[in-house]
């Protein structure tokens, strides 16, 4: 699966982005890094140049690395040439017609290793071109033009064809590489007008408005505690402890003493959700959704899988528990680290220790003796850019043999297998006690539909001393094994400390027919946590009116309208759209439910879950009629999308066109074996027509991929059965 694959989770209005080319200022107490020089010029001056500086920039000879000295690559059957002209730069490629179109590259979005390009679209919208320029020196490959999506050719129908939603700067990139961010969208309109304070991640995107603070600066009560901005330096003392060979941290209080500064790292350092726009200064659980370590994001031990931006790693690190802060590793302004090499960790690791081949078993100065190599091994995304792993994990071959996930071992030693480096782990280190049961044990059995994957996830999600994220996670997954034991587990959930796992208790929920969820959800509409409250909100959606108290009802209302709110936080975004008629589904505003789905599709017209959600509508309403355009286009849009193949085989049953049914049931089987829903389906429907014998077939081939499924274990039997009866006739 491709990065953009998996993040499936137009110029009359550019103006109001580039304003011809004036920086665009919306007050809000926003006063400029150049304030902050006349104070902090140690600071400021680490900051220039960083990445974070250099974040985004208008297009100029200066900030532009890419050739444009007519320049051209092709890409399958396109041909894009980048070229200058009166001293601006140019793109001529396939735009959203599929006609070659001329593009005048406005901004430059990143540096190192790659830098993109950023042209204008009507509506306000600015889109990333998805061909980027490598800006590794040529010693390293670099130096060349390259396409973000080399596996195959994307359409100008495809739905990550870069014209479309995915590629658009406003509402996919924007928050994160700007200052003081408004994307400012327009529902009404389908535009944007948005605006910034600063082009690039300056000091008041992390630090907050500085208007207070420079009022406190020239006053006379400097001694205040509140200097108007956040207190960003972490407080943790970290000090030798005898008897240990690691710093431990020696301040007063619980040992993550300040989270502010991971909170506002994690702002945009997560793969999450912005659910309020009141989000700077509030603790991170407040304002964002976090992705779980759900499948095909997180290989089941939690090691990442495709990118979620260090933040839902490290909450998984040892490291952050004991309250290590992202600037006890990285200078907060150049982003450098603190100190070259191993130095970095023998801050509180001691070298004599740890940096020496008695502990990692390799020539010194070697790749292998290099600490991030072995615990936080890189992964490459966008084709070049390799980002470590930061919850900081010994290496575990052993879970390689058991589970299939990656290990930093044989990611050098590519010729050895991981029993070798499981084996050769074992003698180094004979007495560790960090070999054994690992969570990623329980996500696999869970994910597989293991029989006793179940009772797993039960002490998985009862395990006060895991991580949060990996808890959660496991509560989530209860939702699929509707017993009283998973319910009760559930239920003692929600009063969790952390809110992550408290949300999770509450869709596990979902187990239950919304009537009965009132007595376990209900008191979660009065959580401390307006996340949890919104959550709550939409769990009991389906809740009949007749049940509720008066003051219940009140409390619900605010719940709903506070999970709206949250949606339309990005009104821009059509799954958010699918989500608020999810909800009216639930709730049995029908009507309503299906102008969300059509609003869905008016933002984005490539958005295959829009299609099918509204298709699903008027096969409810029995219009199958209409809905069977919304399935031919979905897979115009998405030829390979298995769910769109199986919605639109199911509508051909119903039309008893069998051979077409047939056709797109195999599709679907075929394209997601994962989902065992779906050759469960086909399966049936090849007995159906007589086909006995085919079906037992998928049935077995299916079970090898879930050998434990009931579903495919039942229908192995029963089509066992017909064929031995059908023999003996």
């Amino acid at each position: 699966m491709s990065f953009f694959r998996a993040l499936l989770l137009m110029i009359t209005a550019v103006a109001a982005v580039v304003c011809h080319g004036q920086q665009q200022r919306s007050g809000d107490g926003y006063v400029g890094s150049g304030e902050c020089a006349s104070c902090h010029r140690q600071q400021y001056d680490l900051w220039r140049n960083s990445h974070h500086d250099l974040a985004m920039a208008r297009a100029t000879p200066a900030t532009v690395l890419g050739n444009f000295d007519n320049a051209r690559f092709t890409y399958y059957d396109e041909v894009t040439r980048f070229y200058r002209r009166n001293g601006d730069f140019f793109v001529k490629t396939r735009g959203e017609n599929g006609e070659d179109h001329e593009f005048q590259v406005l901004y430059t979005f990143g540096v190192e290793p790659l830098q993109q390009y950023l042209v204008a679209f009507p509506g306000g919208r600015l889109q990333a071109l998805a061909v980027a320029w490598d800006s590794r020196p040529r010693a390293e490959g670099g130096q060349r033009w390259f396409h973000l999506q080399p596996e195959q050719p994307i359409a100008h129908t495809d739905e990550l064809h870069w014209s479309g939603t995915y590629f658009n700067w406003n509402s996919r990139c924007a928050e994160c590489h700007s200052t003081n961010l408004k994307k400012n969208f327009s529902l009404a309109e389908n535009r944007f007008a948005t605006t910034w304070s600063e082009i690039d991640v300056a000091c008041e995107a992390c630090h907050g408005p500085g208007e207070k603070h420079l009022q406190w600066a020239a006053g006379t009560d400097r001694k205040s505690a509140d200097s108007g901005l956040l207190p960003l330096r972490s407080t943790a003392v970290w000090q030798a402890v005898p008897g240990s060979h690691t710093a431990r941290n020696t301040s007063a209080g619980a040992a993550r003493d300040t989270v502010t500064q991971i909170d506002i790292c994690a702002h945009c350092h997560s793969r999450r959700a912005i659910v309020s726009n009141d989000v700077f200064g509030r603790p991170f659980p407040q304002h964002h959704q976090l992705q779980l370590l759900d499948e095909g994001i997180y290989h089941p031990d939690g090691q990442v899988l495709e990118e979620n931006y260090v933040y839902g790693s490290f909450i998984q690190s040892k490291m952050f528990h004991q309250g290590v802060t992202c600037s006890n590793c990285h200078e907060p302004h150049s982003l450098a680290l603190r100190a070259p090499g191993n130095a970095v960790c023998t801050q509180c690791h001691s070298a004599p220790v740890f940096d020496t081949p008695k502990h990692h078993h390799h020539p010194v100065s070697s790749s292998g003796a290099s600490c991030a190599n072995c615990h936080m091994p890189e992964t490459t995304y966008m084709v070049i850019d390799d980002r470590r792993d930061h919850s900081l994990r010994v290496p575990r071959p052993d879970l390689s043999v058991a589970l299939g996930v990656p290990n930093a071992c044989n990611q050098c030693h590519t010729d050895r297998d991981a029993k070798w480096a499981a084996a050769a782990l074992e003698d180094w280190f004979p007495a560790s006690r960090l070999r054994g049961e690992h969570f990623g044990h329980t996500l696999a059995a869970a994910r597989a539909g293991d029989p006793g994957a179940e009772a797993m996830l039960i002490r998985l999600a009862r395990a006060g001393h895991q991580p949060a994220i990996a808890r959660a996670t496991a509560v989530e997954l209860l939702q699929y094994y509707p017993s009283q034991e998973s319910l009760d587990t559930a239920v003692a959930q929600l009063a969790d400390t952390d809110p992550l796992v408290r949300l999770s208790a509450l869709r596990a929920l979902a187990m239950l027919p919304p009537a009965q969820r009132l007595q376990f959800a209900g008191p979660a509409l009065a959580d401390p946590s307006p996340r949890v409250r919104a959550e709550a909100g939409k769990v009991l959606a389906g809740t009949p009116a007749a049940g509720l108290s008066a003051a219940q009802r009140s409390q619900l209302r605010r719940a709903q309208d506070a999970y709206i709110e949250s949606l339309m936080v990005n009104a821009d975004i059509a799954d958010n759209h699918l989500n608020l008629g999810a909800l009216y589904q639930q709730q049995g505003r029908w009507e309503r439910a299906a102008a969300a789905f059509e609003t869905a599709l008016r933002i984005d017209a490539r958005s295959v879950p829009a299609m099918l959600n509204l298709a699903d509508w008027y096969r409810q309403q029995e219009r199958d009629f209409k809905g069977e355009p919304l399935l031919q286009k979905a897979l115009r849009v998405s030829p390979g999308n298995a769910a769109a193949h199986h919605s639109l085989g199911l509508l051909y049953v119903r039309q008893k066109k069998i051979p077409q049914a047939m056709q797109h049931l195999q599709q679907a089987a075929q394209r997601a074996p994962e989902v065992v829903r779906y050759t469960y389906v086909y399966s049936v429907a090849l007995d159906s027509v007589g086909q006995t014998a085919a079906a037992l077939e998928v049935a077995r081939q299916a079970l090898q991929r879930h050998p434990h499924n009931r579903e495919l274990l039942g229908l192995r039997a029963s089509f066992g059965r017909k064929l031995q009866n059908q023999e003996a006739q």
